[in-house]
């Protein structure tokens, strides 16, 4: 099994040559080889389909990089990012969505894809105060039946939080499953379409945090192969 992501820009500011990168967290190298899959970076919009037809589905990872807002038809109101990191996510969430193949959003990909979806996203007026400033966590409330209930098992659980966007308004078709006790949306699903997604980082304890998370990627997986099989 093959699945693919996309890579994340981070300046350094160090003053160096090599300041400017892309890059895939730690958390997905320690998921690909615990689960023994492939996992296969796009660079660019160049030969795409070509590498995306080799993979049975998509991570969109969390970014650093703002979303422009003239892609959820929004002013400018902040610093121009400096690369546009959703142009090339919305081609790939197209591509995977259109083929059928299973499509995951953490954090900045969950806003990917629900701004791809008809929604916009805001930041948040006071991110510092939305969880516990010593463990960086929260509780939410989660809808049984969900995919985010298949995990837990449980209505409420408690989740890490390192985001300063959220969901303003939602895609009309896709499903929220998880809030926080304030509202803000944490997790939602389209299940017929293979679309799932969390505000939250559930890799995380790949290295960090409750290993019942691992399952998030277990089920993401067997739909992958699900789908494959088909």
């Amino acid at each position: 099994m093959n699945i693919a992501t996309t890579l994340r820009y981070v300046d350094l500011k160090e003053g160096g040559y090599w300041d400017h990168r892309y890059y895939i967290m730690h958390d997905y190298k320690l998921l690909a080889d615990k689960y023994h899959v492939g996992m296969t970076a796009i660079m660019s919009e160049y030969g795409i389909e070509e590498l995306c037809r080799h993979c049975d589905g998509l991570f969109i990872p969390g970014s650093a990089t703002d979303i422009h807002p003239k892609y959820y038809g929004r002013e400018l109101t902040f610093e121009e990012p400096v690369v546009d990191e959703y142009y090339l996510d919305a081609l790939l969430i197209r591509y995977f969505f259109e083929a059928g193949k299973p499509i995951f959003g953490i954090c900045g990909g969950e806003q990917a894809l629900n701004v791809f979806f008809g929604g916009t996203i805001a930041r948040m007026p006071d991110p510092e105060h939305h969880s516990d400033p010593d463990t960086h966590t929260h509780p939410i409330n989660i809808e049984g039946g969900s995919f985010v209930h298949d995990v837990f098992k449980a209505e409420r659980y408690t989740v890490n939080s390192h985001h300063g966007w959220w969901t303003d308004t939602m895609a009309p078709d896709l499903k929220v499953v998880a809030r926080t006790d304030d509202g803000i949306v944490e997790a939602f699903e389209w299940r017929e379409k293979n679309i799932f997604a969390t505000q939250w980082h559930p890799e995380q304890s790949l290295h960090t945090g409750s290993p019942l998370e691992h399952k998030f990627f277990e089920n993401f997986l067997k739909r992958c192969e699900e789908c494959r099989s088909r």
